[in-house]
């Protein structure tokens, strides 16, 4: 399918590659010793929960991607808009160490899963507008290691949350802090000045 462009030109078109059954049958490439999975990797576009995933790249080569495994900008953005998700950029870009921008690269696969699964969930429109770009507080858990994403505020969200999920504490800087009861500390979102901080563990 052909995607649109967003707000500035972003264009891209995804290509979805079924597997066949001699290549689900295939012993899976590990991905543990790769930092970013490269773009060419075909993921579908609904992505199932983040545990592992058998995915097609270029050839007939299977691989297994985890939870943890980072996602280079392209193919992050490709899936996001593919979810049915939106991005939003003050800087109208894309670049990591610029923190006008939204950026995906080196985002966790668990975290972009979680986020496309928001979506389905809420039914929501979800817009993206801080991902793993500088520009945000720093720690194990972070934006920057792929842990976090930030998305706008409006009316669908903002009760999908608060009805959806429990009140827990509020942090330090006054944003409210909502969980899953049974996601405990693993999924929190806090509730800033104009959008959810989101974290996905």
């Amino acid at each position: 399918m052909t995607l649109r462009p967003l707000w500035w030109g972003l264009g891209a078109v995804i290509t979805i590659t079924p597997l066949s059954q001699s290549a689900t049958q295939a012993q899976p490439l590990t991905v543990a010793n790769v930092r970013y999975v490269s773009a060419a990797v075909a993921l579908p576009a609904r992505l199932p929960p983040a545990r592992t995933l058998a995915t097609t790249p270029r050839g007939n080569a299977v691989t297994s991607i985890s939870a943890s495994a980072r996602l280079e900008n392209a193919g992050a953005m490709r899936q996001l808009l593919a979810g049915g998700l939106r991005w939003r950029s003050s800087g109208r870009c894309t670049d990591r160490t610029n923190s006008s921008c939204t950026s995906l690269d080196g985002v966790r696969y668990g975290t972009l899963t979680q986020a496309i699964e928001l979506r389905r969930r809420s039914g929501c429109r979800i817009v993206v507008t801080g991902g793993t770009e500088i520009g945000h507080s720093r720690g194990r858990y972070s934006h920057e290691n792929g842990f976090k994403i930030d998305v706008a505020h409006n009316p669908c969200v903002d009760a999908y949350v608060t009805k959806t999920f429990d009140y827990w504490t509020t942090r330090g800087d006054g944003a409210r802090m909502y969980r899953p009861e049974a996601a405990s500390h693993r999924v929190v979102y806090a509730d800033e000045d104009n959008h959810w901080d989101i974290l996905y563990r």
